[in-house]
């Protein structure tokens, strides 16, 4: 049987235990109601939010800064779904952060990822809308799903080119081509002889320009470079003392034009003397004998 010392001690173990909890549930409480939020929204549309539950976390730069608190359907739009999230008070949420869903591990839950924000950007103040981004995994997918369209318009231009008549125009395109080479063949071989001459002398002509390549080299590194240009110099001295003498030349036929000009007057009038006196000799020889008497009676004894 029970003593009433001991019903005196349970009754105070029990309001002690009591009073403990009570003491913890207000704590708990106290510090929920105390906690200051700022609320935000994301609206989702045409996007799965599957995994993702009230109570997920909601993490910034990878840092835990919120909760989400609520989903629902916009009633509006169906397509949409509405994310309430809470955050600490005074995260600077900006303008141009976007809120990811991230997968949480391989467990299939999801969280929201929020990325970017400029600094230079306004905050966006509490009750605002955040605006939904696109995760790794959803831009994957969209990328699987074009690669996947090309593939399948790429598969069927080719089922179009190899139809029927495709294949009987490679088939001759391919016929062609071997008759092409057996007539290269039969041209090789029947001028085999001619080709192996003509490498054989592309062969020594290369040789001996190598060997021209290689004398011309040796030439020039035993080129005295100082006699080189001194014998350039030299060149040009004697250039200039020839254009001098030219000059000089044709200053002096210059200055003596006029008596080379007066002289070659006399030679014609000369000449033409000359020819009067051979026509007349020519035509009438006695006037040479009768010059000569005439003079002979005027000088006579």
């Amino acid at each position: 049987m029970v003593s009433k010392s001991q019903k005196i001690r349970l009754g105070v173990f029990i309001i002690v235990a009591l009073f403990f909890l009570f003491v913890l549930i207000g704590i708990i409480v106290g510090s929920k109601l105390f906690d200051k939020k700022d609320i935000y929204f994301i609206a989702y549309k045409d996007q799965s939010v599957s995994g993702m539950n009230v109570g997920s976390a909601v993490q910034y730069h990878g840092i835990r800064v919120g909760r989400i608190e609520e989903l629902d359907i916009d009633k509006d739009d169906v397509t949409t779904v509405i994310v309430e999230i809470s955050v600490k008070a005074g995260t600077p949420i900006k303008t141009d952060v976007k809120a990811v869903m991230a997968a949480v591990g391989i467990t299939g839950l999801k969280q929201i990822e929020l990325v970017g924000g400029d600094p230079r950007e306004k905050n966006l103040k509490p009750g605002s809308y955040i605006q939904p981004g696109e995760s790794t995994l959803d831009m994957i997918t969209d990328k699987a799903q074009d690669i996947a369209a090309k593939v399948d318009e790429i598969l069927r231009n080719i089922a179009n080119i190899f139809d029927d008549r495709t294949q009987q125009n490679i088939q001759e395109a391919v016929a062609n081509t071997n008759n092409s080479l057996k007539n290269l063949d039969l041209i090789l071989d029947e001028n085999r002889e001619s080709l192996n001459e003509s490498i054989t002398n592309i062969a020594r002509i290369s040789s001996e320009l190598a060997n021209l390549l290689s004398t011309i080299n040796n030439v020039t590194e035993q080129l005295d470079l100082d006699q080189f240009n001194m014998t350039v110099s030299n060149i040009n001295t004697s250039v200039g003392d020839l254009t001098e003498a030219f000059n000089n030349i044709n200053y002096t036929v210059l200055e003596s034009q006029d008596d080379v000009i007066e002289t070659i007057r006399l030679l014609k009038e000369t000449m033409q003397n000359i020819n009067e006196f051979s026509r007349m000799i020519s035509e009438n020889p006695s006037l040479l004998f009768k010059s000569r008497s005439a003079d002979s009676y005027q000088g006579g004894p």
